[in-house]
């Protein structure tokens, strides 16, 4: 695929509690697919992926390119999702592109918000956070801020919540963007995707990972 292709083009993100899986045709019409069955990603990502081919009337070897979330997100998530674009990818020797959701969602909310904190749920009572301040954004923006934490780091930005109810957070000012107003979509995952593969190519197979933002305790047997 050249830097310029409008070929199709999957798309995964499974890195939230809602499992969305995309495909781009030529003439850029998206065919999109949702389950919201959380923790069965694993057992709804290829009938996912068979059903939006078949919608497109297409198989799988005529994708050209897989754009797939890295996150931040859920932890089986991440790892269902890479897996599955992994596979596929090699299997099929076509470009992974890999994006994070903060980097998806960046320019569509800048544009319609202006500067914008996006939280997603991370461990109880933490979130990673966020601050977008342009079209594009940089990962290694991206930290882990309490609840109490994060007012104090808004610098006068709105708020937008993914995948958990904003309104649950208590603000001192109006602030908080509705998900009637925004909501994420496949289709944000696959415009960031095909921007950064015009700007930066492909992520190597054997070095992309998800993207988690922080460190797991390992757990070691007794």
């Amino acid at each position: 695929m050249t830097n310029n292709s409008a070929g199709h083009i999957l798309a995964i993100d499974s890195s939230t509690s809602v499992l969305r899986i995309g495909l781009r045709l030529p003439n850029e019409e998206i065919i999109s697919r949702e389950n919201k069955d959380r923790f069965r990603h694993a057992e709804f990502i290829f009938e996912l992926i068979k059903d939006v081919l078949k919608a497109g009337s297409i198989n799988k070897n005529s994708l050209e390119a897989i754009v797939l979330s890295i996150g931040p997100g859920s932890f089986t998530g991440l790892r269902v999702g890479m897996s599955a674009a992994k596979g596929l990818a090699v299997a099929l020797d076509i470009p992974l592109i890999g994006v994070t959701t903060f980097s998806a969602v960046a320019r569509g909310l800048f544009e319609q918000f202006g500067p914008t904190a996006v939280l997603i749920p991370s461990r109880r009572d933490e979130f990673y956070f966020g601050l977008i301040e342009a079209a594009e954004f940089d990962q290694d923006n991206i930290v882990i801020l309490k609840t109490d934490e994060i007012e104090s780091n808004l610098n006068n930005a709105n708020v937008y919540g993914i995948d958990f109810d904003i309104s649950t957070i208590q603000f001192s000012k109006d602030i908080a963007i509705n998900i009637v107003d925004y909501k994420v979509g496949i289709a944000d995952f696959i415009a960031s995707g095909m921007e950064k593969y015009k700007t930066d190519g492909a992520d190597d197979l054997f070095l992309i990972e998800p993207f988690y933002a922080q460190n797991f305790p390992v757990k070691r047997p007794k």
